[in-house]
């Protein structure tokens, strides 16, 4: 006996289909035995000996434990810390972006997005100061800035407004090509270079068209219809 819907393979017991809950139709001539169902009532949601908690304790002492024996490993060879601080501040940013929200439930976005975006600008501040640099504040403190505050922009108007995804990501397609020429200017302004205009206009004129097409998705209803029939869009 099969399901009708999904087909998958039934067991005379089974009144509904273990796979998508679709409604057994038992055939003419074969009869249903009423033993227990040989599947688990609740398919995919059996986490036996598997602890969300216990996983995120091992994976932070991990990370401690790595961080010890590099700042260990660093002092000894070296007389002091050298290289060990890269090693930490990375770890840090890796942390914050993918190990931090996972402690949470049900974790915002809107909050843990700013955060990855602060530990990495500490990391790079540390690498810029660690290699006498004086590129982090002309250069990559506005662009990571602005970049923070585009994606922010964009997760928190994803999360609370609803139908708006033509125009929300229409405008960071235009925002992220404007920041294509600022990152250009920055770098010439920054490091020396003296030609201008080399690359930028190709990303931020692609992404301006892109951004300009969604925009005009939005607003017209009939493409909008005839993209989601076809497309899913």
């Amino acid at each position: 006996m099969y399901c009708v819907k999904c087909g998958v393979e039934l067991a005379d017991s089974e009144k509904n289909c273990p796979l998508c809950g679709t409604a057994v139709i038992c055939p003419d001539g074969i009869v249903r035995s009423e033993k227990e169902s040989p599947y688990p009532p609740h398919p995919g949601k059996i986490t036996e000996g598997i602890s969300k908690i216990g996983v995120l304790f091992i994976v932070s002492l991990a990370a401690v434990i790595m961080l010890v024996i590099c700042l260990i490993a660093d002092i000894n060879i070296n007389g002091q810390l050298s290289w060990a601080g890269y090693v930490g501040f990375s770890l840090l940013f890796l942390y914050t972006s993918t190990v931090l929200p996972s402690w949470f439930n049900k974790p915002n976005p809107v909050i843990f997005v700013p955060c990855g975006f602060v530990s990495a600008a500490i990391l790079l501040l540390y690498i810029c100061e660690k290699t006498d640099g004086t590129w982090f504040l002309p250069f990559a403190f506005p662009t990571l800035g602005i970049t923070a505050l585009i994606v922010t922009a964009v997760v928190t108007l994803t999360r609370y407004v609803r139908g708006g995804a033509p125009y929300i990501y229409g405008g960071a397609a235009v925002a992220f090509g404007a920041l294509a020429i600022l990152m250009e200017h920055l770098i010439c302004v920054s490091f020396g270079v003296e030609k201008m205009w080399q690359w930028s206009p190709y990303p931020a004129i692609s992404l301006f068209i892109i951004g300009g097409f969604l925009i005009f998705v939005g607003i017209c209803k009939p493409l909008r219809r005839a993209l989601r029939k076809k497309l899913f869009f």
